[in-house]
C-alpha cells in the first residue's frame, strides 16, 4: 500500500535535501583538497584533477560531476579562499568600547599581514582569474577590497550616525585605505623573505597610516582625538560636545 501523497512528497523533499547536503560535503572536500595542493605547490603549479581527487579521497569522476569544468572549479576555489580571508578580517571589525581606535586598526592590520604571510600562495592564486558568482573583469583582490570596505564603512557610518555627523563625502577614503593596505601587503609578500621587515613592523606602519588618515580628516572638521583614549571615552566626548552645541 502506497503512503499518502503528502508523505511521498515529504520523502522526495527529504531525499533531495540529503542529496544537496551530500553534494555540498563533496564540494567542500574537493575545494579543501585543491587549496591544500595550491598551498604546497604554488599558485602557478599545474595541479591535475586526478591529484585533487586523490587528495580529497574521491574518484576523479566525482570531481567532474561536482563542477562544470576546470575553469568552474578554479573559480570556486578562488571564492572559497576569498570567503575565508574576508571572514577573518570582518570578524575583527567589531566596536569594542574598551579599546582605542588605534588598537582596533592594529588588530585588523596584524591579521591581514599574518594571513597573507602564512598563505602567500593562496593570496597570489586569488589575485588572478575569475571568482565564482562575479564577472570576469573582477578579481579576488577587487572583490575582497569592496567587501571589507563596505563592512568598514557600515561600522564607521553607524558610529557617526549616532552623533549626526555627515561623513558621506569621505566614503571613497575607506576604499582608498583598503586599497593601500592590499597594495602594501602584496608588495610585502612579493619581497624575498631575507629582505622583508618583520610582520609587526608592517602591521604597525599600516596602523599608523590608518590612524593619521582618520585623525587628519577629523581635525579638518574640527574634531581632535586623543590617540590614547579608548572608544568609549572618545564617543562620550563627542556626545558631550554635540550636546553643548545644542544648548
Amino acid at each position: 500500500m502506497k503512503p499518502p501523497a503528502h508523505m511521498r512528497s515529504h520523502r522526495r523533499r527529504s531525499g533531495g535535501q540529503r542529496w544537496d547536503e551530500h553534494n555540498s560535503t563533496r564540494q567542500a572536500q574537493i575545494l579543501e583538497a585543491a587549496v591544500a595542493l595550491i598551498e604546497e605547490n604554488g599558485p602557478t603549479a599545474e595541479i591535475s584533477i586526478q591529484q585533487i581527487a586523490e587528495r580529497a579521497g574521491l574518484a576523479r569522476s566525482v570531481v567532474y560531476r561536482q563542477f562544470d569544468n576546470r575553469e568552474d572549479l578554479d573559480a570556486k576555489v578562488r571564492e572559497y579562499i576569498l570567503d575565508h580571508y574576508v571572514a577573518e578580517v570582518e570578524s575583527l571589525l567589531v566596536l569594542d568600547p574598551a579599546k582605542t581606535a588605534e588598537e582596533l586598526f592594529h588588530e585588523v592590520m596584524r591579521r591581514v599581514v599574518s594571513w597573507a604571510s602564512e598563505h602567500p600562495h593562496l593570496y597570489r592564486f586569488g589575485q588572478h582569474g575569475p571568482v565564482h558568482g562575479h564577472s570576469t573583469e573582477e578579481t579576488s583582490l577587487s572583490i575582497g577590497r569592496h567587501r571589507v570596505a563596505e563592512t568598514l564603512w557600515q561600522q564607521f557610518s553607524s558610529w557617526t550616525g549616532m552623533l549626526a555627523i555627515d561623513v558621506e563625502p569621505y566614503r571613497p577614503l575607506v576604499y582608498g585605505l583598503v586599497g593601500l593596505v592590499e597594495g602594501i601587503v602584496t608588495q610585502y609578500i612579493g619581497t624575498p623573505e631575507a629582505q622583508r621587515p618583520d610582520q609587526e613592523t608592517i602591521a604597525r606602519m599600516l596602523t599608523s597610516s590608518a590612524w593619521h588618515l582618520f585623525a587628519g580628516h577629523a581635525a579638518d572638521r574640527g574634531y581632535h582625538f586623543d590617540r590614547s583614549a579608548n572608544i568609549a571615552e572618545t564617543l562620550a566626548k563627542l556626545f558631550a560636545d554635540a550636546a553643548a552645541q545644542q544648548d
